[in-house]
């Protein structure tokens, strides 16, 4: 029997490179926040004191639900000390609006260019996406956070991919060639339900023997009831290709961003509705701070420019939850 085991046993789990997409058809709920918050948490390498546990997550949220001031309680004795992850990342600003490429400081590639889109829609026949990339210059990164800036041609996308028979695959025929250099690549996708986000989806797929929850997709939501209903239209949109392409998407989780107790009882029972969800489940409350803002106008990650901040401490716990 054990010699049987030993040569029919299952083979391990293929080791793909992880592919978040982070995503929302409602606008401002703070995808891009999100998103490059995620890639920074993942790329950073420096050890730092955060808060990792579970219950110190839950502990934190409630103190924010009940309106308490987390300046006023003492949790440096819940702080532990956890090496930051040190993986390749590489962050793709899928908006044409391009406001993480802006955020970062980076230039919005011209529009008469080379650009993701035009790679996906096969017009650009020279060069690769790879010519595109831009490293993030800032020592806590250590060179290992890439971004592939936006192009304001990406408005254009879903009319330029409509025309090709496996529109859904064509983010990933652009990206899938990049995926050696990298760990995870991160997706900041636009608010649409268009056949550009049909190709995002696609792309955040469950690959052949790859594990559950290694890629998928990642939901910043509001506590609001107009994310909700935003949120029921993108689960019908993924379910919908799940149908049609015969694949399967893993949800990675909802993150309910800028959430500030002080607005009272919509907020909180707003949150309340998102943790009763279920599934996808709830794995960061990230409240409306001002270092966020302040980040955005130096143009610098939020993890760097205030890496001890309880914004930038919830970051790395969502990040833990399924890196």
């Amino acid at each position: 029997m054990s010699l049987w085991l030993a040569e029919n046993a299952t083979p391990p789990a293929r080791r793909y490179t992880r592919r978040i997409i982070v995503c929302n058809q409602k606008g401002g709920v703070g995808k891009t926040a999100v998103a490059a918050g995620v890639a920074a948490a993942c790329a950073e390498g420096s050890d730092l004191k955060v808060l990792v546990a579970s219950q110190k997550m839950t502990l934190l949220e409630d103190l924010e639900a009940a309106d308490v001031d987390l300046d006023d309680v003492q949790i440096q004795d819940l702080d532990e000390v956890h090496p930051g992850l040190g993986l390749r990342v590489l962050l793709v600003d899928y908006d044409p609006q391009g406001h993480l490429t802006s955020q970062l400081g980076i230039p919005q590639i011209p529009a008469k260019q080379p650009s993701l889109a035009k790679y996906m829609a096969g017009t650009v026949q020279q060069g690769s996406a790879k010519d595109l990339i831009v490293t993030v210059a800032d020592d806590r990164f250590g060179g290992r956070l890439d971004v592939l800036p936006s192009c304001a041609d990406a408005f254009l996308l879903d009319i330029m991919i409509s025309t090709d028979r496996n529109r859904q695959a064509t983010l990933e025929r652009v990206l899938k060639p990049l995926e050696a250099e990298y760990d995870a690549i991160v997706v900041d996708c636009p608010p649409s339900l268009g056949v550009g986000m049909d190709a995002a989806i696609y792309y955040g797929r469950r690959r052949p023997d790859e594990e559950p929850n290694n890629s998928g997709v990642l939901v910043p939501v509001q506590a609001e009831d107009s994310s909700a209903d935003a949120f029921e239209l993108l689960i019908e949109q993924i379910d919908d290709g799940q149908a049609d392409w015969n694949i399967e998407v893993d949800h990675l989780g909802l993150v309910v961003n800028l959430y500030d107790a002080r607005d009272g009882y919509v907020v909180t029972s707003s949150l309340n509705a998102w943790r009763a969800v279920g599934e996808p489940r709830v794995i960061g409350v990230i409240a409306r701070l001002k270092d966020q803002r302040e980040a955005v106008r130096n143009k610098k990650a939020l993890l760097s420019y205030a890496p001890n901040s309880q914004q930038a401490k919830v970051i790395r716990r969502i990040v833990r939850e399924f890196v």
